[in-house]
């Protein structure tokens, strides 16, 4: 990696374009849609490229859950340029920001529980290669107590398939390959973790039940789920919690670990967290009263923060202002924050945008804090409403010279919903 300073090398770029890309604010791909669709899937193009085949299906599927559009570019002939050599699959590649490494499974435990494991943080699936065969393909998921495949094999049925209908097994499998790191997942671009037609007790009546409802939903895997009850004092009255590993969640579930019954009148607080494989998180605090007046439920809008309108203003030869607009159909903006970074490294984190009239929120990225070998950026930008809900998107940008500016550089831009 190169070390000179943007300043300086800012004078050895000539016509460089700008480019905004990639900015996603509503939930757009989920996890079931992988389970569901065959649009990712395809056979492999001659008889020795079945790791070529299979490790594009599931970096088509990465793309997807991360929200981008041209997920169906990345194909068995357009990675054979960046992940193919002689001896056949590179055990480290990247495309589109996804970065594929390779491993070999732990000789001292079962193939089936690593992959169970390693499927739990990979929704996109994980490429199982058999030597004995010797032959690769994408294991899905693990559903239902079994798993899932697509075979490259023309031998094989298309699509996604129970494994017991491949062409090979897994339980004698030596290596794998993953995916390692994804630039478009560690910005968040893409859906958030979101709850829907969730409702808490603002006003309960002594001695009442009350059933949790609403749905929880992820574009990965829903890690963890709590609901809490604090007194007024903060002590934990209640709780309950559930490990879904799913897409979705039923509020409902936490039912039987509850008791709203047995609270005695007073002013308590309803807290409910969840957290995915996507790093997202959800945060519900709301104040509950018990008493023996009538019950009266409340809900909150669930609706996701919308960002538009975003720019790279006011560039000089230190950095650049980053502008947008978020705003929430039904609730509150309480935050917008950035990060940003440079030559695949975050070099500025948790930035966090002064708002102006319009709902529009700026930052100031002071790009001469980072030593970089190229003059292109990832800001990434997090919209928070009141009840916790978020949408992610990423900004990229790449800035060069334009004798027409009065700084003498230029950031021309396209956003691309």
């Amino acid at each position: 990696m190169h070390t000179k300073p943007l300043a300086l090398h800012k004078r050895l770029l000539a016509l460089l374009l700008a480019l905004c890309l990639m900015l996603t604010a509503a939930p757009v791909a989920f996890a079931e849609d992988l389970r569901s669709l065959d649009i990712f899937y395809a056979k492999q193009q001659t008889s020795s490229t079945c790791t070529l085949a299979s490790a594009a299906m599931m970096m088509r599927r990465r793309a997807y859950l991360d929200g981008l559009d041209n997920w169906d570019t990345i194909t068995e002939s357009s990675l054979r340029r960046v992940a193919w050599s002689y001896v056949g699959l590179s055990h480290d590649f990247t495309m589109l920001g996804i970065e594929v490494q390779h491993a070999y499974f732990d000789d001292d435990r079962a193939v089936e529980s690593q992959l169970i494991e390693l499927l739990r943080e990979h929704p996109e699936g994980i490429v199982v290669y058999n030597r004995n065969y010797p032959h690769a393909i994408l294991v899905t998921d693990y559903t239902g107590g079994q798993f899932y495949c697509a075979d490259p094999s023309t031998a094989a049925p298309s699509g996604r398939i129970p494994l017991s209908q491949a062409t090979i097994t897994i339980s004698s499998a030596v290596s794998y390959w993953f995916v390692a790191s994804d630039i478009n997942r560690s910005s968040g671009l893409g859906p958030a973790l979101t709850a829907t037609a969730a409702a808490y007790p603002s006003r309960l009546r002594t001695g009442e039940a009350f059933v949790p409802s609403g749905t929880i939903t992820s574009p990965g895997n829903i890690t963890s789920v709590r609901l809490t009850v604090l007194s007024e004092s903060g002590e934990t009255v209640q709780t309950a919690s559930a490990e879904p590993n799913a897409p979705t969640y039923d509020l409902a579930g936490l039912a039987s670990q509850l008791s709203f019954q047995t609270l005695g009148a007073g002013q308590y607080t309803f807290l409910l967290t969840a957290d995915d494989d996507f790093g997202g998180r959800l945060n519900l605090r709301k104040t509950m009263m018990v008493s023996g007046s009538d019950t009266v439920l409340a809900s909150y809008s669930g609706t996701v923060p919308s960002l538009s309108n975003i720019n790279a203003i006011n560039l000089t030869e230190t950095g650049f202002d980053i502008e947008s607009t978020a705003t929430d159909t039904d609730d509150e903006i309480v935050m917008v924050s950035y990060s940003a970074w440079a030559d695949g490294e975050q070099f500025a984190q948790s930035m966090l945008g002064t708002r102006s009239d319009n709902d529009t929120y700026t930052v100031h990225v002071d790009a001469e804090a980072a030593v970089l070998g190229i003059d292109s950026f990832l800001i990434n930008i997090t919209a928070v409403d009141r009840d916790g809900n978020s949408a992610r998107g990423t900004l990229s940008v790449k800035v060069g010279l334009d004798d027409s500016e009065d700084t003498g550089l230029v950031a021309d831009q396209q956003l691309v919903q």
